[in-house]
């Protein structure tokens, strides 16, 4: 739906009516995230499209109100409670496919904001759909087949890591490995895997879980996030006693999350051992296929490319806008990915005290690829264009 064409929410028959319209069209979208944003005389409802927020409607607060307590008593909240914040999930069924909506209830200034995220387990076969190259699959394959050892997915927040990590746990899922899981929350159900959830609604942190975890004979351990000094320690030692652990941490690049580790305070010798290799990942909006057309880039866009890729770009392509995506010149999503294998050239630059630029200088001279040439690819191939390109990589700097 264009920005330009609000949907009327306020006239509607009743709550429910309200209520089940957006999640409806947020499915029908797929959309990851739906807010309802309290402001000073009305509410704004947004839904987050491939990673951007796409205004949907608004209502009058008097309205809002019951369209609130409907989500409360839907997803089991005290209807009665107006300062504390709330959370649960929601499960339905939308044209007889299941998903579980996410919801969190929090007072801001001008009132209760809700938030709710759309999960729906996605259903990857092979890490080639997830946008993998072929070589980059198979790197990530060994990296995950040892019986012992750490590995790492790291980006910032929306850019895909859970949908990798479960990737590489579908790939190992079989009956001869117990794989544990310690999540906040858990997202996805998984048929074959034991799933701990985390977080103040259960009152069991990481550190803790992961400590009960490792009583529970794991061959596989899957940490939702690394996120300080103990949880990072227990997770290398796990990996260095006869456990496969697979983690995410929030790092700008695979390099980057070395760093964190080592400013987490483990030691760049226990790291050595136990990391066997890091992913890093963003996601791109794909060019919308319908109103695809032949875009003239500037002159300064040029350059850019130019600097980068070392040769100028070929023919590029853009969204024009269209109903199909909602006029946003963009539908669905692609992973744009650098891996770094523990091998014995970072090692030593990992023992030496090496600096980011002195990493990137030795990686250079072996022809390590990076995330600014696997997107510039994709912008090559008219998958996705140089502007989206450039928004996503700003944050990877």
């Amino acid at each position: 739906m264009a920005n330009g064409d609000l949907f009327s929410l306020s006239g509607m028959y009743s709550p429910v009516q309200i209520v089940d319209q957006v999640i409806s069209q947020a499915i029908k979208m797929q959309a990851s995230d739906i807010l309802f944003e309290p402001q000073d005389k009305n509410v704004i409802v947004r839904l987050r499209v491939d990673g951007a927020l796409q205004k949907f409607g608004q209502m009058a607060i008097g309205s809002y109100e019951q369209v609130l307590a409907r989500i409360k008593v839907v997803g089991n909240m005290d209807v009665a409670e107006n300062w504390k914040p709330q959370e649960n999930k929601i499960s339905l069924e939308v044209d007889g496919h299941p998903y579980a909506l996410r919801v969190e209830v929090v007072t801001t200034n001008f009132g209760q904001m809700a938030a709710l995220r759309v999960l729906d387990m996605p259903q990857f076969v092979d890490f080639q759909q997830l946008g993998m190259s072929t070589q980059l699959a198979d790197n990530v394959k060994k990296s995950i087949s040892g019986r012992y050892g750490l590995f790492l997915v790291c980006g910032p927040t929306g850019a895909g890591k859970t949908t990798t990590v479960h990737s590489c746990l579908k790939y190992l899922n079989n009956e001869e490995v117990n794989i544990v899981t310690i999540e906040d929350p858990v997202e996805y159900i998984v048929p074959g895997l034991n799933q701990i959830e985390v977080g103040r609604r259960v009152g069991l942190d990481f550190v803790s879980g992961l400590k009960t975890m490792l009583r529970l004979n794991p061959d596989i351990v899957f940490v939702g996030e690394i996120r300080d000094a103990e949880t990072a320690k227990i997770a290398i030692q796990a990996s260095l006693t006869g456990h496969l652990v697979i983690s995410t941490i929030h790092a700008r690049g695979s390099v980057g999350a070395l760093y964190r580790l080592l400013n987490l305070g483990v030691d760049k010798y226990m790291l050595n051992y136990a990391l066997r290799g890091v992913l890093s990942q963003r996601l791109m909006r794909r060019v919308c296929e319908k109103c695809k057309e032949i875009y003239t880039p500037t002159s300064d866009e040029i350059e850019q490319f130019t600097k980068i890729n070392g040769q100028p770009p070929g023919q590029l392509m853009h969204g024009k806008g269209c109903d199909e995506c909602h006029n946003s010149r963009y539908k669905g999503r692609v992973g744009i990915y650098e891996f770094l294998n523990i091998d014995d050239t970072v090692r030593r630059l990992v023992l030496s005290g090496a600096d980011e630029s002195q990493f990137g200088e030795e990686l250079a001279k072996n022809n390590w690829q990076g995330m600014d040439k696997d997107g510039l690819r994709l912008v090559g191939d008219g998958v996705t264009s140089i502007r989206e390109y450039f928004r996503t990589m700003y944050d990877a700097k």
